[in-house]
């Protein structure tokens, strides 16, 4: 057994704002703005506008960041060497300086030894040629940054040119997105903190280098300032001065004092630029930027010859024994991957619950996997679902753990990962939510679980890899496997349960094309609950990482495994101290008085949290 602990860092921007503006543009319009064009050769028409879940895919997921402009190569895999998105025309001629602000989503990735290529560029002569100005550094956190280009060599010219280009290097890359362009005259004292440069992973213990960039925004020269840290108890103050901070340029700093983090867990983090010249600057709204903390542990579990791999996450806040719940990547994913864009960390802070992301094996074609009896994987001997039992065995014994509360998660391979769990493993695990997955038919054959495990399966109707109406003559090479319905009919006939409930989901996100509806099946006295979220006109996704934002599927999944009752007294399982509690507490007609769910008829169901829901009762 080896073990290893990081910390992941999480970065917050905040939109800047600026005087004297020359362009400042939002993309909130359905179509480019006045005054902007663009050059491509692209076949998908280079950038196009949209929210984050229209402009992403399923190899480039983008935050949320409103209505933003894009270019994504993942998704049409064409010529995007020269997608150029092109400014209004700036006259400069009679400016002493401008600068160029920007939010941008871009990793700077690299796949099969091409690497993609993000620069400002500008043009003299009307866009006939161009010239590379600035390049952009990718971060491949998950998150929008703040950048900051001083445009002083431009200044005198009268017809200048600006333009975003993005080079896919003549591979198949990611994409470049971006948000709130603004190009203004700097005024007055403006010294604002645009970047941290931080790893995104350290050993713990282990003390951390605090350094980033703070950019010089306003028309003054900086001479002096104090950046300080502060993890919400001590604020550690240097101050920096004898500068020559000139408006429009950036200067990088290392903060003397290094942030100790010696135990697991979460903390925040704040980085503040003040007393700028021995005063307050004109703008304290980008002075600081916050980063969560979170410490991780990145362990080796040797299992059945093989060392197997996992990241394991538990709040310092954590109630003692706590639940836990495993969450598995999809075929050819990782942990990191999945940890990333189901957001569980966070749920784990606000709930109170470990979560651990083990890390499939590779097979032979090399991609990493869950053995669940694939078609074209019959070769494959990999137990995994001892490797999740022992890994289950292993954490409960070094971490206070919940023996009683443990489930799992997963997205496509992952989610038919925890069918087999279910069948397999149901004295571990007290409930799974497969989301876009399905069980194998070979599995639901020969599935005869030791108890009742409870499931809550959501799945696209449009889902192009695993299909919602089935796959039973093995038409795509899988395997034979029954359609989502039928799945849910399985369990409901295997444990005993009949339909109690059917409603629809408010449809929050009316862009996304495509909106949820619930089945709730149950019984009397009986802790086993079976459940299908239906995403009509979903494919395959993790709804609220990408495609469906109405619900998010990490949340949906944790409220299902808190609200499965304790077998053992009947009673529903007791919130952790921190939890944010959203508690079914009563059910009202529309006179509210209090009523049973009705077929065809609206009921309002109050939840504990004050929200309150309307649901249309099953039509029988």
């Amino acid at each position: 057994m080896t073990k290893i602990y990081f910390l992941v860092f999480l970065l917050s921007n905040g939109v800047i704002f600026a005087q004297n503006t020359l362009i400042s543009e939002n993309f909130e319009s359905n179509s480019l703005p006045d005054g902007w064009s663009q050059q491509t050769a692209a076949s998908d028409g280079g950038w196009n506008l949209g929210t984050a879940g229209s402009l992403e895919s399923d190899y480039w997921s983008i935050a949320p960041h409103g209505n933003i402009i894009g270019t994504n190569d993942d998704d049409c895999d064409c010529d995007k060497s020269q997608d150029y998105l092109i400014l209004p025309p700036l006259d400069l001629s009679a400016t002493d300086n401008a600068i160029l602000e920007f939010q941008a989503y871009y990793d700077g990735g690299t796949f099969e030894g091409d690497t993609e290529v993000a620069t400002i560029e500008y043009s003299l002569d009307g866009g006939n040629s161009w010239t590379v100005y600035e390049t952009i550094e990718g971060s491949d956190d998950g998150s929008w940054s703040a950048h900051a280009v001083g445009l002083g060599d431009l200044v005198g010219n009268s017809d200048v040119l600006l333009a975003f280009r993005y080079n896919d290097d003549g591979g198949w890359m990611f994409g470049w997105a971006l948000d709130d362009v603004v190009v203004y005259e700097p005024t007055g004292l403006d010294a604002a903190m645009t970047s941290l440069d931080l790893p995104s992973t350290v050993n713990v213990p282990s003390d951390i280098t605090i350094s980033g960039t703070v950019s010089n925004l306003g028309a003054e020269m900086i001479e002096a300032m104090d950046i300080s840290w502060s993890d919400g108890e001590v604020n550690h103050v240097e101050t920096f001065s004898g500068l020559t901070f000139m408006s429009g340029t950036s200067f990088p700093f290392t903060h003397e004092e290094v942030f100790t983090m010696s135990q697991p867990g979460s903390v925040q983090l704040e980085v503040t630029v003040s007393n700028v010249n021995g005063m307050e600057d004109d703008l304290s709204s980008n002075n600081t930027l916050t980063q969560t903390i979170s410490a991780l542990e990145y362990g080796t579990l040797q299992d059945g010859g093989i060392n197997r791999d996992y990241i394991y996450y538990h709040p310092g806040n954590a109630p003692a024994n706590c639940p836990l719940v495993f969450v598995c990547h999809g075929y050819t994913g990782s942990a990191q991957g999945i940890m990333n864009y189901s957001e569980f960390n966070a749920l784990a802070d606000e709930f109170g619950f470990a979560v651990c992301y083990p890390q499939g094996i590779d097979d032979s074609y090399g991609n990493a996997f869950w053995n669940v009896g694939y078609d074209f994987q019959n070769n494959e001997t990999v137990d995994d679902v001892a490797f999740l039992i022992h890994l289950t065995e292993y954490l409960e014994a070094n971490h206070s753990l919940d023996t009683e509360k443990v489930f799992c998660t997963g997205m496509s391979n992952g989610g038919d990962f925890c069918y087999l769990l279910a069948c397999e493993a149901a004295d571990h695990f007290r409930a799974v939510a497969p989301i876009a997955g399905m069980i194998m038919q070979e599995i639901m054959d020969a599935c005869n679980p030791s108890e009742a495990v409870s499931i809550l399966e959501i799945h696209g109707t449009q889902d192009n890899v695993t299909y919602f109406n089935g796959d039973p003559n093995n038409a795509d090479g899988w395997g034979a496997y029954p359609s989502i319905p039928a799945t849910m009919n399985f369990f409901v006939n295997l444990f005993g349960l009949q339909l109690e409930e059917s409603f629809d989901f408010e449809n929050l996100a009316p862009g996304d094309g495509s909106t949820v509806s619930a089945d709730q099946y149950g019984a009397e006295g009986s802790c086993t609950q079976v459940r299908l979220y239906t995403v009509d006109g979903g494919g395959h996704d993790w709804p609220g990482a990408y495609g469906n934002m109405d619900i998010d599927a990490s949340r949906e999944a944790w409220l299902f495994f808190q609200e499965i009752c304790d077998a053992s007294t009947g009673l529903a399982a007791t919130p952790t101290p921190m939890a944010a509690d959203r508690n079914l507490i009563a059910v009202l007609d529309l006179l509210g008085r209090k009523a049973s769910p009705e077929a065809g008829e609206v009921r309002l169901h109050v939840f504990s949290d004050g929200s309150v829901e309307k649901r249309i009762g099953l039509e029988r």
